[in-house]
């Protein structure tokens, strides 16, 4: 079946990024088409036909307009709004980006299926009327935590059509390679957050200058993404202060590779805790949105989380101090973790097969002539 794909690809993010490579490789009966930010980079990368989002702004009109994407949606049989916290209205223009998006799929009359998202914060009316409109549509909805189930549940969507799941980014496989490990090398992932940019700055820098002193201690900084809200900001400042390695990795693959070099990881974008977990490299999550608590709370790993409103040089080495003295530990944790989520993930499959059945049965059914009478 010809399926379009639509999220936030082709926009230098890493994770999602690692949905759109996981969804690709779990559903090879189909012919996928991606709206991507950018779809030359995302046809050169993937091998995967690629057209250009519904443009939502001048800048992305006058380069692509419209006529690329609304041939490309006319031609797929189904669409995937597929992973990532896309519906959150910490920045609202996600919110209108997404519905547009959808907007045209509703126009042409194409089924929905929703893959793994993540919902809010949603603190605007606007936002959450846009939400339950996009969900509502939907004929079928994978969310990858309880969460972001309560708050469809919460706009009036009924609970059994949301299937509780986890990121598509878990069924990706790796192997540990523990000798490979460099003692005192940390891989850190920081992102800007609002009014919180100068803490974390003040926080890591006394942090990382003490490990230094007091370690010799390595430092690997992860730019998770380069434009829009982009991890620079935060990972320049600190790396003139204190030094340290720059990677910016082309795609999730890579990250893991380097992933397992590091000692400790400690991080902030979701998707870079994920990596940790896969590679099984103790972290300790800096939480700064339910999606990071989604991965860490009610769990054996609970312990190894810090709010960003406890971020402080104290809290910090409290909690990196626990996770040295648990490192056996942990690393057991997380692979129980692992575990739980992967098997989680793998039934993002199983619905939206099942989703392609019900339209196959509806397609045959409507072919079927009828009976005329004698």
């Amino acid at each position: 079946m010809k399926i379009g794909l639509i999220g936030n690809y082709g926009a230098t993010n890493i994770g999602d990024g690692s949905i759109l490579r996981a969804i690709l490789k779990s559903h090879p009966d189909h012919e996928f088409t991606v709206f991507s930010s950018n779809p030359s980079s995302t046809h050169k990368d993937l091998g995967v036909k690629s057209a250009p989002i519904f443009p939502l702004g001048l800048r992305s009109f006058f380069r692509y307009g419209f006529k690329r994407s609304i041939k490309a949606l006319h031609s797929v049989d189904a669409v995937i709004l597929g992973g990532g916290g896309l519906m959150q209205d910490e920045y609202l223009f996600a919110c209108f980006l997404w519905a547009w998006q959808i907007f045209w799929v509703k126009l042409f009359k194409k089924p929905l299926f929703i893959y793994a998202t993540g919902i809010g914060p949603l603190k605007t009316w606007i936002g959450k009327k846009l939400t339950k409109w996009i969900y509502s549509y939907a004929s079928g909805i994978t969310v990858r935590d309880h969460t972001s189930q309560n708050y469809l549940h919460k706009l009036g969507l009924p609970l059994d059509n949301i299937e509780i799941t986890s990121d598509p980014a878990f069924l990706f496989k790796y192997v540990e390679q523990e000798h490979s490990r460099q003692p005192h090398t940390y891989i850190i992932s920081l992102r800007p957050w609002l009014k919180y940019n100068h803490k974390i700055i003040f926080t890591f820098t006394h942090y990382i200058e003490k490990l230094k002193k007091e370690k010799n201690a390595k430092f690997i900084f992860v730019c998770m993404q380069s434009i829009k809200e982009h991890d620079h900001r935060i990972i320049d400042p600190l790396i003139k202060k204190v030094g340290g390695v720059l990677l910016k990795p082309r795609h999730f693959s890579e990250l893991l590779e380097t992933m397992k070099q590091a000692e400790f990881a400690i991080g902030m974008r979701y998707h870079f805790l994920i990596a940790a977990i896969l590679t099984n490299t103790p972290a300790l999550a800096i939480s700064y949105s339910h999606k990071v608590d989604s991965l860490y709370k009610h769990s054996v790993l609970e312990p190894y989380m810090l709010p960003i409103s406890e971020l402080t040089p104290e809290n910090l080495e409290k909690k990196m101090s626990r996770l040295s003295v648990d490192y056996n530990n942990v690393k057991v944790f997380q692979k129980r973790r692992n575990q739980d989520l992967k098997e989680l993930a793998e039934k993002n499959i199983k619905y939206f097969e099942g989703f392609i059945k019900t339209l196959t049965k509806r397609s045959e059914t409507a072919k079927i002539p009828e009976q005329k009478e004698d």
